[in-house]
Formats: structure tokens, C-alpha cells, sequence
């Protein structure tokens, strides 16, 4: 013990002697490091301690510099711990433009607050964090800390640039090991960059220099999928005490298996009757998941759990059955326990979920993901469910969960497989619409509304909001019309068919706009959303549309006897590599016009280089969008 105090305590000397010499002033920054940066990592010195199989020495240093206000956030002065992991040592200095000390800081100066989500109802999570304010720009912040942890499942990841527009000086990692128990190592998009990456038989050694900042640019990949770094993993490792093993996700599925998952899916006999009484008559294993997932909605609701190994085993499906609340773990666990008991196979799955589509690393197994949900078998396809949702669609995931690599759970150990991916042909916005025009120029509207795959996701919550609510979000929706008022309306959906569909009148007594006595009124009443992306003259990184989609208008427009029709625009077909675009106005008898519009849009990466055809594509469909026709008064 005595041994170890000294150790850290001479870290922290020689930290805080290193940190005295540096200079940190802004004076001293290489040129071309400012460029397109909103912080610069000056230093950083980590060392990963893993020599025993048990526990996880994690020393940081870090001097970062803060150009401006949106930089803060690549301070990172925390450190995270429970009862498994301790903050042996935690401090921070803070220097101003010229390199001169103003504040230093100690662990008591430190906030501890719970790292729960918010809604946690149980959780041992939490964190020591600086909540400091700059009075000016630019500052240092120099940061060390040193913790301890029984924990090797999860060895942090080297990113010697943290996003973009950061710069970094210098990084050095090192992660030290047993020969005995070598980490497995991936490094990703390292070329291009001054980083050199060494290995001796006891440590692997990181280091990079003179990285410039990386400017971010609309419709790039995420900055995971295009910076360096590089990523550790154990053969034989530890979560908080427990052993684990698995060099693949073969091994690493069978482990999880075993050792979290087969002692927590035990259910009461009233439940398990309960299950049974519920697929009565139902001669399908899809027809029985069905049935036990709408029990499971009714029944359950949503809390974050994160105690247990890892906050990774979930609770007992006996106690999610009597409190009737759980996390993804814990309700995830319980479906598949009730489905169990009434003969439908289901898997256990983990991934990284949210609106960005992340993958687990197919072929680097090890503690990833963030999330858990359910698969059901469906002959060659799988069946997702989202155990967490008291409202979500059978076997709808939405864009949380679609078109990523997942780690599913099955008897032989685990497998990685990829979820559904919508494309523009499912991800559908129908609008029609019967439009009336006076002779002042208001409008009246009787909409329809239809949506499907990924553009339900976007919908069909709006069944759950209040008045208030429901008005602002139709408010902001449709912000280029002034002043219109919705009289009536009606929202159906349809999670059977997962497709949601609104109903609503419309007065707009403004729309039109007038030119002497005459009005111009816009043709496309409901769907201007097109933006058009920033210009980039030297584009560097690869365009990415993220989700295809297809926008069908068709708009029936009655004009007023008292007005007439000047002229009418030509119809209009554009197809490229992205997608496509057709408007066009016809008349369907005397003062009854047709406007229809198609715009497709095509999920994809594509060069850099298709960048400038790609937002002359999108000007395009935005000026046309804007088409408008001028009725004249009739005298």
C-alpha cells in the first residue's frame, strides 16, 4: 500500500514538473495548428496499466488550449467511478494566453455528481468533473488524474485527434500488459497522419505530432468513421471481478451467455401460465411475439439501471415481472424469458443505437455497444423488437437501430449480423391536399398526410403530444407559411401497418402575396424543406446521405372565378446519381390546376468530389420548390 502511495504521489510530481515547463502560451503555438480549430491538444501523456488480468491503472495528462467558446467542450476534466473503480488522484491548472498560472485546482474543487441519465432509478455511476467558466480566450487547461479499476473488459480507445476542428501538439499512449495476456490491437484511418504506432513485448506505444485540425464539412461521415485511432482489447479480461473470455465474438457471445444471462430469465408459474394463456390460439412463433410484445408495452415502462457487472448483466426477469420496470437490459431479458416459456426462439442483441449508424467492429470482439434489444427469427430474416418503448411498432426499430452490425447472442456463442436498412422506397412522405384560393389571397386547405418506414419515425409521436405542443411542432414545420390556423384535425396510427396519417384543415389567410392587385401564390404549399448545404471550396471529405427517402405531393388547387391563371410553369424531370426530382402543373378544367411532385433522394457515399453536383442538385429542388404562379384579377 505504501509502495503504491509513493508511486502515484511521484507521478503526480512528475506531472505537475512537466506541466511548470511547458509553455502555454498562444505565442508558442505552431503555426498552421490554429487553422480551422476551436482547441488544441498542446500534451497529452496516457498510460494504460493492464500487466495484471484484474485491474486497469488509467493515468491521463492533458494541456489542452481553448481558442474559442465552442472548444470547451475538448477540455474533458473528469473522471468517472463506482465501487469498483477509484480517483486515486484528480487536479487541474488553468494558464492564460501568455502561459501565466490563474487558477489551480484540487480534488475537492471538483463537482461529484451521479452520471445517471436522469432517470435512473438505480445507479453507482459517477463522476468528477471541473465546471469551470473562462472569462476570456484563449486559456490553457491542463488536467491530470489517475484512477484505479478491477475492470480490463473495456481498454479506452486512442483518439489523438477528438473530433473535429481540434489540433493536437502531441499525444502519447501507452497501454502496458502482461506477454502472457497481449491485447489484441486495430488501428483504423491512420494514414495521412504523423502517427507512429511501436510495440514492445511488455507495451504498445502511440504517439502523434503536428496533427492539423480536420474541419468539419456538411455531409461528412462521422468524425469515428474517418479519424484515427486505435483500439484494445483482452483475451481474458475482468468486469468488475468477474472473469470473461472471448478472442472472438464467437467466444466473447458464448461467455455473455453463460455468465450473464443464463441465471436472470427464471419466471414465477403464474407468469409462465400467464405467457401461455396469452399465445392461446396462435399457431405462429411470430403471431405468439406479437402477442407477448404488446403484453410487455402494456405492462413495463422504461428506467436506467446500472449496477451489476459493468451495469452489462441485466436484473432478474422474477423482479422486471413484479416492479414492472427495467432498462434495455433488463426489459430485453424479460421478453425473451417470456418468450422462452411459450416455444419462440429469440436472441439477445447488442449494438450501438441512435440516429447515426454505428457498427460494432465485425472482426474485433470486446465490450462495445450501448444499447440491447431483441431478435426473433422469421425464417432467413430477423425480427427486431425494442424492448424499451411503450408505443414503438412490432418489429419496428426506426433509424435507432437500422442498417448497423449487431452482436446477437445465440446457444452457439455470439454472431454478428446487420439490421434492417430502409430504403427511399419505404421510407415514404404521401401528401395531397385540396386547396381553395379567394380573390384576397387566402387559402384554405383540406391535407392528407401518409408515412412510412423511416419517415414514420419522424410522425407518428405526434399522436402523444398535447395541443400546445402538437401546434408548435406544425408551427415549425411549415414556418414559411405566416399566420395559418388548423381547424381541424385527425391523427391515425397505424402501428399494424406502421403507417401514420394526419387529417387537417387549414386556413391561411396570407399565403398569396400580392404584386399591385394581382397575387403570386407558391405552388408547393407543404413540403419547402430543402436547404441547401454550404459551398466548400476545397472539399476533403466524402459526402454521406445518411437516410433515401421519397416525397410524393399531389395538390388539387380551385381558384376563384375572379381570378385567372397568367401562365403556367413547364413540367420538370431531373435524375442523377442521387436521386431524382419531377414537378408539374396541369390543368384539370377552368380555374382547376394539378400540381404533382416527386423528389427522391438515394441513401450513399460518394468522392468528395460529387460534393458541388450534389448541392447544385439540392439548389436546384429548392429554387423549384419556390415555383409560383401569378394570378390576375379579373376586370
Amino acid at each position: 500500500m505504501r509502495t503504491f502511495f509513493a508511486l502515484s504521489l511521484l507521478i503526480v510530481v512528475s506531472f505537475t514538473a512537466f506541466a511548470q515547463e511547458t509553455q502555454f502560451s498562444i505565442a508558442a503555438l505552431p503555426k498552421g495548428l490554429s487553422k480551422n480549430a476551436n482547441s488544441v491538444l498542446l500534451d497529452e501523456k496516457i498510460e494504460i496499466d493492464i500487466t495484471q488480468n484484474d485491474r486497469r491503472i488509467f493515468k491521463n495528462y492533458r494541456a489542452v488550449m481553448v481558442l474559442n467558446k465552442k472548444g470547451n467542450s475538448k477540455v474533458d476534466a473528469y473522471a468517472h467511478y463506482d465501487d469498483d473503480a477509484k480517483v486515486k488522484d484528480i487536479e487541474a491548472w488553468v494558464y492564460d494566453a501568455m502561459g501565466n498560472e490563474l487558477e489551480h485546482f484540487k480534488k475537492r474543487d471538483f463537482k461529484d455528481i451521479s452520471a445517471s441519465d436522469g432517470i435512473s432509478i438505480y445507479n453507482d455511476d459517477r463522476v468528477l468533473y471541473l465546471d469551470y467558466t473562462p472569462t476570456t480566450y484563449p486559456y490553457t487547461l491542463v488536467f491530470e488524474s489517475v484512477t484505479q479499476s478491477n475492470t480490463t473488459a473495456h481498454i479506452p480507445s486512442w483518439f489523438p485527434l477528438g473530433g473535429y476542428a481540434t489540433a493536437t501538439k502531441n499525444s502519447e499512449f501507452t497501454v502496458k500488459f502482461h506477454p502472457t495476456n497481449k491485447p489484441r490491437i486495430l488501428k483504423k484511418n491512420l494514414e495521412g497522419f504523423d502517427i507512429s504506432v511501436s510495440e514492445t513485448p511488455e507495451a504498445f506505444i502511440c504517439s502523434a505530432k503536428n496533427l492539423k485540425a480536420v474541419q468539419y464539412e456538411e455531409y461528412s461521415p462521422s468524425y469515428r468513421a474517418i479519424l484515427p485511432h486505435v483500439k484494445f482489447a483482452l483475451n481474458n479480461f475482468y468486469l468488475k471481478g468477474v472473469p470473461g473470455h472471448g478472442k472472438d465474438w464467437k467466444e466473447f457471445g458464448a461467455w455473455m451467455d453463460r455468465t450473464l444471462l443464463s441465471d436472470v430469465s427464471d419466471l414465477s408459474p403464474a407468469t409462465i401460465a400467464r405467457a401461455k394463456q396469452l399465445v392461446a390460439g396462435e399457431t405462429t412463433h411470430i403471431g405468439k411475439a406479437k402477442k407477448i410484445y404488446e403484453y410487455l408495452q402494456n405492462k413495463v415502462r422504461y428506467i436506467s439501471v446500472q449496477i451489476g457487472i459493468g451495469g452489462w448483466k441485466p436484473m432478474l426477469a422474477e423482479d422486471v415481472d413484479k416492479l414492472s420496470y427495467g432498462d434495455c437490459k433488463a426489459l430485453t431479458n424479460y421478453t425473451k424469458a417470456l418468450l422462452d416459456v411459450v416455444g419462440v426462439p429469440s436472441y439477445y442483441t447488442v449494438l450501438y443505437a441512435g440516429d447515426e449508424e454505428v457498427d460494432l467492429e465485425p472482426n474485433f470482439a470486446g465490450i462495445q455497444g450501448n444499447h440491447v434489444i431483441l431478435g426473433v427469427p422469421d425464417g432467413e430474416d430477423i425480427i427486431w423488437l425494442e424492448c424499451t418503448s411503450q408505443d414503438t411498432p412490432f418489429g419496428y426499430g426506426g433509424n435507432f437501430s437500422d442498417d448497423r452490425d449487431v452482436l446477437i447472442v445465440t446457444p452457439e456463442g455470439g454472431k454478428i449480423v446487420h439490421t434492417k436498412a430502409y430504403t427511399f422506397k419505404e421510407n415514404v412522405e404521401q401528401r395531397s391536399a385540396t386547396i381553395k384560393i379567394t380573390p384576397s389571397g387566402a387559402v384554405q386547405a383540406d391535407f392528407k398526410g401518409t408515412y412510412t418506414g423511416l419517415a414514420y419515425d419522424d410522425k407518428y409521436r405526434l399522436s402523444n403530444l398535447d395541443a400546445d405542443d402538437l401546434e408548435k411542432q406544425y408551427k415549425n414545420r411549415w414556418a414559411h407559411i405566416n399566420g395559418f390556423t388548423i381547424t381541424k384535425k385527425a391523427l391515425d396510427n397505424n402501428r399494424d401497418n406502421i403507417q401514420f396519417t394526419e387529417t387537417l384543415s387549414l386556413d391561411m389567410p396570407s399565403y398569396c402575396s400580392s404584386i399591385g392587385n394581382d397575387l403570386l401564390f407558391g405552388l408547393n404549399v407543404f413540403s419547402q424543406t430543402v436547404t441547401v448545404p454550404p459551398r466548400f471550396s476545397n472539399r476533403k471529405q466524402k459526402l454521406k446521405i445518411a437516410e433515401g427517402f421519397t416525397e410524393r405531393d399531389s395538390l388539387t388547387i380551385n381558384i376563384h372565378e375572379a381570378l385567372s391563371i397568367d401562365s403556367l410553369p413547364e413540367a420538370v424531370s431531373i435524375e442523377n446519381k442521387f436521386g431524382s426530382y419531377s414537378f408539374s402543373v396541369t390543368e384539370i378544367s377552368e380555374n382547376t390546376i394539378q400540381y404533382k411532385r416527386t423528389f427522391i433522394l438515394k441513401k450513399g457515399v460518394f468522392p468528395a468530389t460529387d460534393y458541388k453536383k450534389y448541392r447544385a442538385f439540392l439548389r436546384t429542388v429548392s429554387k423549384l420548390d419556390q415555383s409560383k404562379i401569378l394570378l390576375k384579377q379579373n376586370t
